[in-house]
């Protein structure tokens, strides 16, 4: 069936699912009632006309259930009006036909409780309670066609209306659970639906923002370090004299080595997205070394997450961008520590320093801050004009 039917013309969902798992016992119990009913009848000192009678009226009932009655109960059910007039129709039938049978022979009354509790499965429920509450009088109408003394058939309208009243309590309490069920599954699927879309959107947000932080990679890495390799090569095509141009050669291999290094960093923490034991001593060991500083490790190294990973690279090689920038020819040490929880890394020189608080127009040092901080880390700088700088990193691992 398609989906995009109005919910007012769609299948009940839970009518088919109910009624399909115990309707078979119903047909049973009909069957048997009707047969027993119909031995009964037989059994009977009436005549054999007005069992024959009895028996004819019985078929009719049984074939005016085969041939609509099953069709309305066991099909998805809707309040269209082609589908209101044959449960109207054969609500009027069943009447109809079990009126007559009553009258024929008082023992048919005994299929009233099977008759009855199939048509509360018709909506709406408001036709069913006023053939029902008919249906539960026909005993009255029974007695009063057979000559009962008046007492008796005024006795037996109170044990009716009784019946009839807990038919169409039984009925209503039953069409009530119907429709919380109904509600509950439409809220469930509701839900479902609900929790599939957000699980959509966080996936697509989630890929969107891999996406915009790969590219922020990219650019602070791969491009950056190749358009200083370009720089740097056309500086030293263009250098007058060998020693220059030599100097530029070391830039240019120093550049390329530290991208190289911290490409192989992300390399191996996005190569595997479960990965959780990313190396990160090697890929700060070669930048380190790229950059001409020294590189010491306290503690026992250990894996770290991928994102831890490629933050420490990433901050490693901001901070020894800075140094060259800012302390050229100082001496600068890389330390990396493992620690209890947490890794910690820091970069010292002892160049001639500057004013951590002073307005600054780069974004390196605050995107790491950023970046760091987003991991649950810290990030310090700690320096003085003249007295050297030190970078403190430290992280949850």
């Amino acid at each position: 069936m398609p989906d995009d039917l109005p919910l007012a013309e769609r299948p009940h969902p839970v009518r088919t699912h109910a009624w399909s798992r115990g309707f078979r016992y119903w047909e049973w119990f009909f069957a048997v009632s009707t047969a027993a009913v119909a031995l009964r009848i037989w059994s009977g000192a009436d005549p054999v006309s007005t069992d024959l009678a009895a028996s004819a009226w019985i078929a009719a009932l049984v074939l005016w259930y085969l041939v609509l009655g099953r069709r309305l109960v066991t099909t998805d059910y809707t309040v269209a009006d082609l589908d209101a007039r044959l449960a109207r129709l054969y609500r009027l039938g069943v009447v109809a036909l079990f009126v007559p049978l009553a009258l024929t022979d008082g023992d048919a009354l005994l299929l009233l409780f099977p008759v009855i509790t199939h048509l509360f499965w018709l909506v709406p429920l408001r036709p069913t309670i006023a053939v029902v509450v008919v249906l539960n009088f026909v005993p009255v109408l029974a007695d009063a066609f057979r000559g009962e003394p008046l007492g008796d058939v005024l006795w037996t309208v109170p044990v009716c209306a009784v019946t009839a009243f807990a038919s169409i309590a039984l009925g209503v309490f039953i069409h009530r659970v119907i429709d919380q069920s109904v509600d509950r599954y439409e809220l469930i699927e509701e839900l479902e639906d609900s929790r599939a879309e957000v699980e959509r959107l966080s996936h697509e947000a989630g890929v969107g923002a891999e996406r915009r932080r790969l590219g922020a990679e990219l650019h602070d890495t791969v491009t950056q370090g190749l358009s200083s390799i370009i720089m740097l090569s056309q500086a030293a095509r263009a250098a007058a004299d060998e020693s220059r141009r030599e100097e530029h050669l070391l830039l240019i291999e120093q550049t390329a080595r530290a991208n190289l290094a911290e490409a192989r960093a992300m390399v191996e923490a996005l190569a595997d997205g479960d990965a959780g034991a990313v190396e990160a001593e090697a890929a700060l060991a070669e930048l380190s070394e790229a950059a001409g500083a020294a590189f010491d490790v306290e503690g026992e190294p250990r894996g770290l997450a991928p994102a831890t990973a490629v933050a420490l690279v990433r901050a490693v090689q901001e901070a020894l961008r800075n140094a060259g920038k800012h302390a050229a020819g100082a001496a600068v040490r890389v330390r990396l520590a493992y620690r209890e929880s947490t890794v910690a890394v820091s970069v010292a020189d002892d160049g001639p320093g500057f004013d951590p608080e002073a307005p600054s127009s780069g974004f390196g040092l605050r995107g790491t801050r950023n970046r760091l901080t987003g991991l649950g880390g810290r990030f310090e700088v700690d320096s003085v004009p003249g007295g050297g700088s030190t970078v403190r990193l430290e992280v949850p691992a």
